[in-house]
């Protein structure tokens, strides 16, 4: 019978010292999870728009000119894990119709700041074609609502996958004389859905 014991000896204490190595092992990365991994909300804010009013240059009459928006929304990521984020998808609308678009591709960001640019060049077409133009045109102030969307995914330790979305909108009045543009921008960041 003492050999039994003896034998098992052994077995126990190179269980006892695996179950140790496993519970230090797994308090050390619950700790790095809280504190280092901890997924942090990316902050979205939109910086600037300006707007570029322009002749096009054609000799044609006052519907032609190019009128290009431009939006930079900064996102900020405070998170170890890279955040991947789609195409960056900016309409402009002018009284509720969609006047232009523009797409930037998608990319990546970790610990860092990024600023996404985006040139939306309105069609003045579709603009004149509204009735509130014509009000609006003789005042030399036009009004244009922005949107930018922004989604993504950060993946932390190659396990965990925490979704974020991002809607910027901006209101936005361009001046015709001098040819500028004053915003007033909001976002909301949404978390895991």
């Amino acid at each position: 019978m003492g050999t039994a014991k003896a034998k098992r000896r052994p077995v126990l204490i190179c269980c006892g010292v695996l179950v140790a190595a496993i519970a230090v092992l797994a308090v050390v990365f619950v700790a790095l999870y809280f504190t280092v991994f901890r997924p942090r909300s990316p902050k979205v804010v939109a910086t600037a728009v300006v707007a570029d009013l322009l002749p096009k240059g054609d000799g044609g009459g006052g519907q032609d000119l190019n009128l290009t928006v431009h939006v930079d929304v900064t996102v900020n990521n405070p998170n170890y894990a890279a955040f991947r984020y789609g195409d960056v998808v900016t309409l402009v609308r002018y009284h509720g119709s969609d006047v232009g678009m523009s797409v930037v591709p998608a990319g990546e960001i970790a610990r860092e700041t990024l600023t996404v640019a985006a040139a939306v060049e309105v069609d003045t077409l579709k603009v004149a074609a509204t009735p509130y133009f014509y009000v609006e045109f003789p005042t030399g102030k036009l009004p244009f609502e922005t949107a930018t969307a922004v989604a993504g995914e950060a993946v932390v330790l190659g396990a965990f996958k925490i979704s974020a979305s991002s809607q910027v909108a901006c209101q936005v009045t361009v001046h015709l004389l001098p040819p500028n543009a004053t915003s007033e921008c909001t976002s909301t960041v949404h978390i895991g859905r």
